[in-house]
């Protein structure tokens, strides 16, 4: 807090050191693609795909209660409950980050922010008499880092919704990024997918023109004599007007003797294998995501196939995440003595939930090897504890931990 105060005497009339570095950020959502299709972040999730990988991501992460634990003897870990009297860290992640939303809409947001821009921006200002403690959400699109070379600390810049810029010391600011180069700055999915997400774009407009003329046929219509510009339109006209566009699909055209020939333009098989691409397209989406096909609703589809893929997805799409977000909020919102005992988890068996039979067997076996107690696996079932169910066994002769054999 000391350096912070001290380079926030540096700032005069909100401009900036002209020994800090701006770290390039490079993003070519602002160019358009091969297909000829600009991607940005908003228009990208109207491509189905997209959209349900982002969703599935940022929904799974903010599922999960980050917990906070204590570990200040060997062997012995006590989860920390949250308290509204001293607003502490636990009450902050687990009932009510900031005065708007809950922790759920908090986490979710975090999320959908890292992986649409590659940056993530969680602001915890200095409490002040008389206010609460909060966790403020940046927005990705305008906040920076910035790299002060004489002092090596970053500072942030952001502007804020009225149009005020502010700049926010490092020890304020927890930053998460992905697919960083450097450490400082990250980048998208989006960013890397938008070739392929550009050519599902074009798909989707060329498939969607062709439903637009109620798949009627196009064609070349050739006329006696010469057409001037306001007469080939009008014989255009007509001849859309007869079809009757998606009203009459299949409709009759009726032509008169003015008319040569009508040669249609048919959709050839290439056309056909053109439109099968668009799940190939699919498919290269939800791999730039790490989203296996089963969460689509794609592939071989089985409860015991499934569950094992659910632990894939856990162990190597969704769980970089969440150690990055752990150590984080570890290094930013713990002092250095507390780090030494006080650490932050996410609950993953909420994504691993099964069905009652699996869970009781589960139970069972974590009672009987003396890892878990009757009462703490009935808490996890929120059935309330009874008298004695604190005691541990062991299989032989379920034998209370510690105490003489029957």
């Amino acid at each position: 807090m000391i350096i912070g105060n001290l380079l926030h005497g540096i700032i005069k009339n909100g401009v900036a050191p002209t020994t800090w570095i701006v770290p390039e950020m490079i993003d070519n959502l602002e160019y358009p693609t091969i297909s000829g299709q600009n991607v940005t972040v908003e228009n990208s999730k109207n491509v189905a795909t997209a959209y349900r990988c982002i969703n599935i991501l940022s929904d799974d992460l903010a599922k999960m209660p980050l917990q906070t634990f204590v570990s200040r003897l060997p062997g012995q870990i006590d989860r920390v409950r949250p308290n509204n009297r001293p607003t502490n860290i636990a009450w902050l992640l687990e009932i009510s980050p900031n005065r708007w939303m809950t922790p759920f809409v908090h986490k979710r947001t975090i999320m959908q922010w890292l992986i649409c821009w590659g940056n993530a921006y969680v602001w915890k200002p200095p409490r002040l008499v008389g206010q609460r403690e909060e966790l403020f959400i940046l927005n990705a699109n305008t906040t920076r880092p910035l790299f002060d070379i004489n002092t090596g600390e970053i500072w942030y810049q952001t502007i804020f919704a009225r149009g005020d810029s502010k700049y926010l010391p490092h020890n304020e600011v927890m930053h998460l990024l992905i697919n960083s180069i450097d450490g400082i700055n990250g980048r998208s999915v989006i960013t890397y997918a938008r070739e392929t997400l550009g050519r599902q774009m074009g798909a989707y407009e060329t498939q969607g023109r062709f439903y637009a003329q109620g798949m009627n046929p196009s064609g070349v219509m050739y006329m006696k004599g010469d057409l001037n510009e306001e007469a080939r339109k009008k014989v255009r006209n007509t001849f859309q007007e007869a079809l009757g566009g998606t009203t009459n699909a299949y409709g009759l055209a009726v032509l008169d003797e003015k008319v040569a020939k009508f040669e249609p333009i048919t959709m050839k098989m290439v056309d056909v294998q053109f439109l099968e691409s668009l799940k190939e397209n699919d498919l290269e989406i939800a791999n730039f995501f790490g989203m296996p096909p089963y969460k689509l609703g794609q592939g071989k589809q089985s409860y015991e196939s499934n569950e094992q893929q659910n632990l894939d997805y856990l162990s190597t799409t969704l769980d970089p995440y969440l150690v990055q977000f752990e150590q984080a909020a570890m290094l930013q919102w713990l002092s250095e003595e507390e780090q030494n005992y006080v650490y932050f988890r996410f609950n993953r068996d909420v994504l691993l939930r099964t069905d009652a039979k699996t869970r009781g067997e589960y139970l069972e076996k974590k009672i009987l090897s003396a890892q878990m107690s009757p009462n703490e696996a009935r808490l996890i079932e929120d059935v309330s504890a009874y008298e004695g169910g604190d005691n541990r066994y062991i299989p032989m002769n379920m034998q209370v931990v510690g105490g003489k054999h029957a």
